[in-house]
């Protein structure tokens, strides 16, 4: 910006730290300082479903299980039924805490959320049998019973299959 004198600004920002565009931008300023540590919902189900090993799953299992819902639950163990088939059959004393944890909150919200539909549970005991842990999970089995049972009239076949392979 010329000043009078012929000296330019320093800046080239308005007065509310922007350049003085159109607003066009989409919010694409600095992060916030919450957006690394908190991803939003759907990048959290998103890191989930693209974990390529144990180990990444459970580091985010780790850093954000206090925020999992039914979808992350779902999502969550799907993908541990696919990595744990090709993985080393010791995975589990490598992830015996995480695993722990993972089966205590899965359980809590099959007994107590009213959100969690027929597909979510049917995921979660797909991925839960795929995973080879399945006879170490008897209270995610019974919570994932009750609440199937409560919802056994909103199953497709595809989901009654699913409970039912598991």
């Amino acid at each position: 910006m010329y000043m009078a004198g012929g000296a330019f600004a320093a800046s080239k920002t308005d007065s509310r730290g922007g350049r003085g565009g159109r607003g066009r931008g989409k919010g694409r300023g600095p992060p916030s300082s919450n957006s690394t540590s908190s991803p939003s919902p759907a990048l959290l189900t998103a890191n989930i479903k693209n974990a390529r090993t144990l180990d990444c799953l459970f580091g985010t299992v780790t850093a954000h299980l206090g925020r999992f819902n039914h979808i992350h639950l779902s999502a969550c163990w799907n993908t541990l039924g696919r990595l744990a088939a090709g993985a080393d059959p010791l995975w589990f004393q490598r992830h015996a805490k995480e695993l722990e944890s993972l089966a205590q909150t899965t359980a809590e919200v099959a007994e107590t959320s009213a959100e969690v539909r027929a597909r979510e549970l049917a995921n979660i005991a797909h991925g839960a049998a795929k995973s080879g842990r399945a006879a170490g999970l008897g209270a995610v089995w019974a919570a994932l019973a009750d609440a199937i049972e409560r919802r056994i009239g909103d199953c497709n076949a595809q989901e009654l299959a699913n409970v039912a392979w598991a």
